[in-house]
């Protein structure tokens, strides 16, 4: 409108068209257009030029009709409403719905690629985003992230895939990060306590998506929260709040958080290999540190937190809340009670076998109650379906076992002897380091069968590798090693045998004497 007005300005000066282009940088196309309009006007340029801009532009700058008016815009305006609710499914994109459903209701209608423009264009139209202001301190935002980091076994090189814990500050866009095993409730709070503890403060709010851990109903207008969420919001006098159902916006800030995360933390950790998940965390931390020392806002993340957010919030407790999940069973004769969806088993004294015990245990330990008296307590293991047992909860008759297992130890022993001096010693390690018989003459046997189905070389290469390597026998190890032929890729690659191997094979030497004994026989 500036250059509209110094064109008409210009003309009513007398000013030469081609010396208006050279000022104004048009073309003598524009000009000589805006002078034929201003002409039919029958208006000078004065009463023009004391016009508003929207009185211009309607005589100058008409909007352009479409050339080839034939319908087809209207109906899809028309049709626009049940497209976006189409494609708002799960899975559906834009080339979907246009076979689907504009296609086969409107044949004559647009082509692929200008239906697929003009859906962009009333997205673009139509997608309204509601600018939340966040208070200092008030809300923390929960989430998970959708890409799983992996812990390597050392041996077999097999990957676990772990789930990643974020949470954030929105005011300082201060993020926390955790892998863990599982997105059960003892884990998920637990990663919420290492949270707290991180920023150092308590939030007023706490806000996640309607996840089961943290919302057992979910309703427009009344929220049902578990039990387990209300107990850890009492403790630290948070308040828990949802988001809508399917409405990922209402937690913008951590969804965002979850993206950069992807690029700084995910990025730096491509390529490194972690055993442990206490090395991972502690890996996840020390990049934590670095990226909210990055300058944000003039700033850093961290200089942000500590000098707005963390005054206007309530300080940690002395002691952090501790989550126990609880179950009660009777005891078993087998004295052992199983927990966690590991499925691991706990011993527990025999004397109480036959009464109710109950079972109380979190990330770290396991303690069994009988009524209000302390039975035992147990260092919780994540082994799936292994046996935690101590000899003190073992009757005494249960000494007949130990004489078994001194007499069936040697048979196996010998057993494996026969194989090779490397499988010999995964057997004693084995028998070793189990309290509970029963549990070793399992694997044993186990690892024995291994010798018929790989043959007795690979069997003893690939224990004489574990013993090198770890010094620690174990089966399922032993399996993932030869079943990923990891201990043909350790060396030379061994001939194997097509003979089946079992302890009724003579071999070769046993023929070396024939030939002899022919000779003599021909010579008598």
């Amino acid at each position: 409108m500036l250059r509209l007005r110094q064109i008409l300005q210009m003309l009513g000066n007398g000013i030469p068209q081609a010396d208006i282009c050279g000022i104004v940088h048009c073309s003598k196309r524009t000009v000589s257009g805006y002078r034929k309009i201003a002409s039919t006007t029958r208006q000078s340029f004065e009463e023009l030029l004391a016009m508003a801009d929207s009185e211009l532009e309607t005589i100058f700058m008409p909007p352009k009709n479409a050339l080839n008016d034939d319908g087809r815009k209207q109906e899809l305006e028309r049709m626009m409403p049940e497209i976006i609710k189409r494609l708002g499914r799960k899975h559906a994109n834009v080339q979907f719905v246009f076979e689907d459903y504009y296609h086969k209701e409107c044949p004559s209608g647009y082509g692929y690629t200008q239906f697929k423009k003009h859906v962009s264009s009333y997205r673009e139209k139509n997608d309204y985003s509601y600018h939340n202001v966040y208070e200092p301190g008030k809300e923390w935002q929960i989430d998970f992230a959708g890409d799983a980091l992996f812990l390597t076994d050392r041996l077999t090189k097999v990957r676990q895939k772990l789930v990643v814990l974020v949470c954030v500050m929105p005011y300082s866009n201060l993020p926390f990060m955790m892998a863990m095993p599982n997105a059960t409730t003892e884990w998920f709070f637990h990663g919420l306590n290492k949270g707290l503890e991180f920023i150092g403060a308590v939030p007023h709010t706490a806000k996640s998506d309607n996840m089961k851990q943290w919302v057992t109903k979910s309703d427009r207008y009344s929220l049902t929260f578990s039990d387990a969420n209300v107990e850890w919001a009492m403790y630290y006098g948070i308040e828990p709040t949802a988001c809508r159902v399917r409405k990922p916006r209402d937690k913008g800030p951590v969804e965002g958080a979850v993206g950069q995360l992807y690029k700084y933390v995910y990025a730096r950790l491509e390529g490194e290999e972690f055993y442990a998940l206490d090395a991972l965390n502690d890996r996840i931390l020390e990049l934590l540190e670095e990226y909210c020392s990055l300058p944000f806002k003039g700033s850093t993340r961290w200089e942000i937190f500590q000098k707005y957010e963390k005054p206007e919030m309530n300080p940690l407790p002395d002691q952090m809340y501790r989550l126990r999940m609880r179950k009660e069973v009777k005891l078993s004769s087998t004295y052992h009670v199983c927990v966690g969806s590991e499925r691991h088993f706990y011993s527990v004294p025999f004397k109480y076998v036959g009464q109710k015990v109950k079972i109380m245990w979190d990330v770290h330990s396991v303690e069994i109650y009988v009524g209000t008296i302390c039975a035992c307590m147990h260092r919780r293991s994540l082994i799936p379906y292994g046996y935690s047992t101590e000899k003190s909860h073992m009757p005494e008759n249960h000494t007949a076992y130990e004489h078994r297992k001194e007499q069936n130890a040697a048979t196996l022993i010998e057993r494996g002897a026969r194989i090779g001096q490397s499988v010999e010693w995964a057997i004693t390690d084995i028998l070793q380091r189990t309290t509970f018989p029963q549990q070793a003459y399992g694997k044993c046997n186990g690892l024995l069968a291994l010798a018929k189905k790989y043959g007795r070389s690979r069997l003893e290469h690939a224990c004489m590798m574990m013993r090198e390597e770890t010094d620690v026998a174990s089966y399922k190890t032993l399996c993932n090693m030869l079943k990923n032929n990891r201990d043909l890729a350790s060396g030379e690659k061994e001939s194997i045998s097509r003979t089946p191997f079992n302890d009724n094979v003579r071999g070769s030497s046993a023929y070396t004497s024939i030939p002899s004994l022919r000779k003599e026989a021909d010579h008598e």
